[in-house]
């Protein structure tokens, strides 16, 4: 920024903030305590006297629609977000000196230009973001990754996932380069977690209740910078109770993490924070702060004279707890059993799936569990994770068509009543775009096998959900409108569709996603050793 005297930077500060804090305006509902502005012309102001260079950023809402505009088209995958809710996200301004990819420009959406939601880090730089936190509701998280390093993958790691059987996910979106299908880049994507979500339990236990309130966030490799920048907001009156660090860590099991600076071949990072499922009598109000999140952005660089930079240590995942499930396994079989039972008559639907030895194929998998896909194992061998998380289990299914009269049935546990879970949600994903489009909660699950409850025990504890492109075709079942979810071309295109984004080749099918949030009591997602897996079952009409 140069040397320019503090009264006439922070004019030109708030200048650039304008459009998202307000500088100097007091705005009603903003949170409690002092307005959200006064402490940005507090803090700027105090970092700023302290050698600190301040660069200013804005909060953005990232929509399925951004996905399909913009990720896919540049990146081939939507890395399959979660449509349970859209993501907010901090947008920066790049440093001077910070190597910005053409490839990624407008990536995650049509940007201010300068402005980047990718970003890499100096080892003295933070992102600060605070303000008013949504409105009540079952879930909030903050969470960064890496976005992408530099190298590239070994072909014995390429083939040991191509020859995965029943792999849940196409390997284009798992590996990848930027730009896509590059094979002269030296760049892949990552998508790889650096640690825990900052969730609303984590708020929670250290400052209280946190939804609609005021919470402070700062994202850094640097404790040195940490402590600077708490100190300047504690100077604006923020009780530390209520700020929160995400720490980039030096390192993993597997190595270290890196490297950081501003050069082309540096990490750089993604950060989101996403809320799921307001209370039912908050929705508006939840509309309303997603549409314009009262969160203040900014990127600051500590000065050299804060003393040498002290790295965070190894990234720890919390260890994870579920309530064992084990006990169900019989009352799951039987379950399965009925519900071949009565499509295969009531519906006259037809299936291979419903034999004495239940394929494995019919199993959707847990990608922590069963294939060890988190942060340091990705970066490892230069494999896209895909946003991994630890809040929750994730199960998810191979690409299935659609377009031929398939009906599918998805049967498992409810964790939310084997209090394995705050929310959960059943997902339809459009393989062709690796992106999530449509979502059935918890409260649209809860009483779907009940039906069965003549031949199957507990079975309240369950659901059955049904997907398909015609629905009808259930009408000899009980529930059959309520109990299932018609994917219509609108929301996924069939095959015959050449003109859809996405691609062609995986047109007109979806992929089954099941979603375990975090399990009650604990800040994480439930162990999905414990838990039952869910399986999906394919049935056909006769004619088809």
């Amino acid at each position: 920024m140069g040397h320019v005297a503090p009264r006439g930077w922070y004019a030109l500060m708030c200048g650039m903030l304008l459009a998202t804090t307000g500088c100097g305006q007091y705005r009603p509902g903003a949170g409690e305590g002092a307005s959200r502005d006064a402490i940005t012309t507090g803090l700027v102001a105090d970092l700023r006297k302290s050698g600190f260079q301040v660069n200013p950023g804005y909060a953005r809402l990232y929509t399925q629609q951004d996905c399909k505009d913009f990720t896919y088209p540049r990146m081939r995958n939507c890395y399959a977000n979660n449509p349970a809710a859209p993501y907010v996200t901090p947008i920066v301004k790049t440093w001077p000196d910070e190597y910005v990819d053409p490839a990624v420009v407008n990536a995650f959406g049509s940007l201010r230009p300068g402005y980047t939601p990718t970003y890499r880090l100096d080892p003295r730089d933070a992102v600060v973001m605070y303000g008013k936190m949504p409105p009540p509701g079952r879930y909030m998280g903050l969470q960064t990754w890496e976005f992408s390093q530099h190298g590239h993958w070994k072909t014995s790691d390429h083939r040991t996932w191509e020859q995965k059987p029943d792999l849940p996910v196409p390997l284009q979106y798992l590996f990848d380069t930027i730009p896509p299908d590059d094979p002269r880049s030296e760049r892949t994507q990552s998508a790889s977690a650096l640690g825990d979500i900052v969730n609303n339990v984590v708020m929670e236990r250290q400052s209280g209740y946190s939804f609609d309130k005021n919470r402070y966030f700062v994202i850094t490799p640097s404790a040195t910078t940490d402590r600077a920048v708490r100190r300047a907001l504690r100077a604006q009156g923020v009780p530390d109770k209520d700020i929160f660090t995400e720490q980039i860590p030096a390192r993993d099991d597997l190595g270290p993490i890196g490297p950081l600076g501003m050069g082309k071949n540096a990490i750089d990072f993604l950060t989101t924070l996403r809320y799921a499922v307001p209370d039912s009598d908050q929705q508006q109000a939840a509309d309303n702060w997603r549409r314009n999140p009262p969160l203040t952005v900014m990127r600051v660089r500590a000065p050299a004279s804060l003393g040498p930079v002290q790295r965070y240590a190894s990234l720890t995942f919390a260890k994870r707890t579920a309530n064992s499930e084990a006990h169900l396994a019989d009352d799951m079989r039987n379950l399965v059993t009925a519900v071949c039972d009565r499509v295969s008559t009531a519906a006259h639907l037809h299936t291979r799936d419903c034999g004495q030895r239940l394929s494995a194929s019919t199993l959707l998998p847990d990608l922590v569990r069963d294939f060890g896909w988190t942060g340091p194992y990705c970066r490892e061998i230069n494999m896209n994770c895909l946003g991994d998380q630890q809040d929750a289990a994730y199960f998810l299914s191979r690409p299935l068509p659609l377009d031929s009269g398939q009906v599918y049935a998805v049967v498992d546990t409810l964790a939310t009543e084997t209090g394995n879970a705050t929310y959960t949600a059943l997902s339809v994903n459009d393989a062709s775009l690796m992106a999530g489009v449509a979502n059935v909660l918890d409260n649209g699950l809860k009483g779907s096998a009940e039906g069965y409850a003549k031949t199957v025990a507990h079975s309240d504890k369950f659901f059955v959900h049904y997907f398909s492109r015609d629905c009808s075709v259930l009408r000899g079942l009980p529930d059959w409108a309520r109990n299932c979810t018609e994917i219509t071309t609108g929301m996924l295109p069939s095959r015959a569709d050449s003109a859809a984004e996405g691609d062609p080749a995986l047109h007109g099918m979806f992929m089954a996603s099941l979603r375990d949030y975090v399990k009650p009591g604990t800040e994480r997602g439930p162990d999905s050793t414990k838990l039952l897996t869910p399986r999906i079952l394919t049935f056909t009409q006769s004619a088809k």
